[in-house]
């Protein structure tokens, strides 16, 4: 036997081996660890570049850095965000940041009518060029089919 021969110990021999069998596990769940945070960080990015640009392509400079793969998670997570959205009817990108004030002033683009019953059970006449003062909740769906617009400042 080698160890024999050289005069080592064979218990020693046995304890090195195995510390440094330990410490080479060691840095591979170590190091896989690290790269498992990069790609979730990764992933992170992409999801938040997909609510920044839902209905939009990548900018250049940025699809460069991608992988195939980002690129393809690109892809199909915006193709279901907008599935979803599709059937809730409900666009979720509007309003990321919480509004200061639940009312908002707003103009009729369109003449809508009159006796459009509000969410307080009050009615209202939306005449074409008319301003109003209501809930954003009430207002949201009138803006988003482009009958009236915000006015802000």
């Amino acid at each position: 036997m080698k160890v024999q021969e050289e005069g080592l110990d064979l218990q020693t021999t046995k304890n090195e081996d195995h510390f440094g069998a330990l410490i080479h596990h060691l840095a591979l769940v170590r190091n896989k660890r690290c790269l498992m945070a990069y790609v979730h960080n990764r992933a992170e990015t992409i999801r938040s570049l997909i609510w920044k640009l839902l209905g939009s392509m990548i900018p250049p400079e940025i699809q460069e850095k991608l992988s195939n793969s980002e690129e393809e998670y690109f892809k199909k997570h915006s193709a279901r965000l907008k599935e979803y959205m599709s059937k809730l009817e409900l666009d979720l990108t509007v309003d990321m940041v919480p509004p200061k004030d639940p009312y908002i002033q707003v103009r009729v683009l369109d003449d809508i009518g009159e006796g459009i019953v509000l969410s307080d059970d009050k009615t209202a006449n939306f005449a074409l060029h008319s301003i109003h003062f209501l809930k954003r909740t009430d207002a949201e769906q009138y803006i988003s089919r482009g009958l009236m617009e915000e006015l802000r400042g």
